[in-house]
């Protein structure tokens, strides 16, 4: 699915597009049954580069991205989008192995809103996923609140 780089109103019929970056195909598929399961649009990417070649064509509600990947890291992809501008206020959450606090401390510096350690908690990256991207505001998928 292919979504444009217009504005799309948060609301009603509405699926938050997110896009989870990482370099194994089971994190990925991980972290997208957490994100559909609550009402996001998930795509994925398995790099940067190939994520930084989505956000020019698409846009999204938020970058769920792995820190140590292949071709281009998330470091050098978040501070890209955050270069580039096309997405000036899309929220970044970076999920990583990497645990000592150089290591957020260099996500914050480039550019992400928000540091996770794996393996993410599904609560807490829901949580997360929600508010940074507005779906807060909306009912739970399936009918929670």
């Amino acid at each position: 699915m292919t979504r444009d780089m217009s504005s799309r109103p948060v609301g009603a019929g509405h699926r938050p597009g997110v896009l989870v970056v990482d370099d194994a195909a089971t994190v990925r598929a991980y972290h997208r049954a957490i994100l559909d399961a609550v009402g996001f649009d998930v795509s994925e990417a398995a790099n940067g580069y190939e994520a930084l070649e989505r956000t020019l064509g698409e846009r999204f509600d938020l970058l769920v991205v792995d820190v140590n990947m292949p071709v281009m890291d998330g470091y050098a992809l978040v501070e890209e989008v955050r270069r580039r501008a096309l997405h000036p206020g899309v929220p970044i959450i970076m999920i990583s192995t990497e645990q000592e606090t150089a290591d957020s401390d260099e996500a914050y510096r480039r550019g992400a809103n928000l540091y996770l350690v794996k393996p993410a908690d599904p609560d807490q990256l829901v949580l997360t996923a929600r508010l940074l991207s507005g779906l807060a505001a909306l009912p739970l998928a399936g009918g929670g609140s």
